[in-house]
């Protein structure tokens, strides 16, 4: 007895594989929020000591030994680019495993030697500086990747300045909280940049992180 046109969609859509599909559609959508969010393959963090290209390529090194090693790369995860910050989460289970805020991020890029790359190199605790290595299906979703994080943070850069504008005109006192805003947001202006090099980076600068790097 064969199906008829009805019944065949019914049975498709009932399929195992169509299921999967539509549950990992409808789990990304509520780890986004609304939120820019990029399919990766978190492999890892590591230490480094300055924001020396080059020790970010020996950790990718690394990171993508230890990958192969460990079959990360069998295993998708959410980059979701939030106002604040990045957050990295497991897709089935919606586990948090890093948050980063902009105001950390130091450098981003899509590497050049390896296009697949994304990273970024960010200022932990006690001024430490980590590299975090994400291996992308495609090479343009590594720029896109890094051209989405400089967006984010040229806005949140132009939120913090509206803001201290807004307060020094309604408070403007020496001292008051709006002179720490307007501080704040100066600060920030001074760590904006985006750079053309290679596939695309951005990075910050600021000289904090290496000069905090040697104390």
């Amino acid at each position: 007895m064969s199906l008829g046109p009805f019944q065949l969609m019914q049975t498709l859509k009932k399929s195992p594989a169509v299921l999967r599909r539509r549950f990992h559609r409808d789990r990304t959508q509520s780890l986004s929020h609304g939120d820019p969010l990029f399919k990766v393959y978190y492999l890892g963090t590591e230490k480094i000591y300055s924001l020396d290209l080059e020790q970010a390529q020996e950790a990718i090194g690394r990171l993508l030994d230890q990958a192969q090693d460990l079959g990360k790369l069998s295993k998708e995860h959410a980059l979701v680019v939030r106002p604040r910050y990045v957050e990295v989460k497991e897709i089935t289970t919606g586990r948090q495993l890093t948050k980063t805020y902009l105001k950390d991020i130091a450098y981003c890029a899509a590497d050049t030697a390896r296009p697949n790359v994304f990273l970024y190199i960010c200022k932990q605790r006690g001024q430490q500086l980590q590299c975090r290595v994400f291996w992308c299906s495609r090479a343009e979703r590594a720029k896109d990747l890094t051209a989405c994080l400089a967006q984010s943070f040229q806005r949140a850069l132009s939120d913090w300045q509206d803001t201290a504008a807004n307060e020094a005109q309604t408070e403007g006192a020496e001292g008051s909280p709006s002179s720490r805003s307007s501080a704040l947001a100066a600060q920030l202006s001074k760590g904006g940049s985006i750079e053309e090099e290679g596939l695309g980076s951005w990075q910050s600068s600021e000289s904090d992180h290496e000069e905090n790097e040697h104390q």
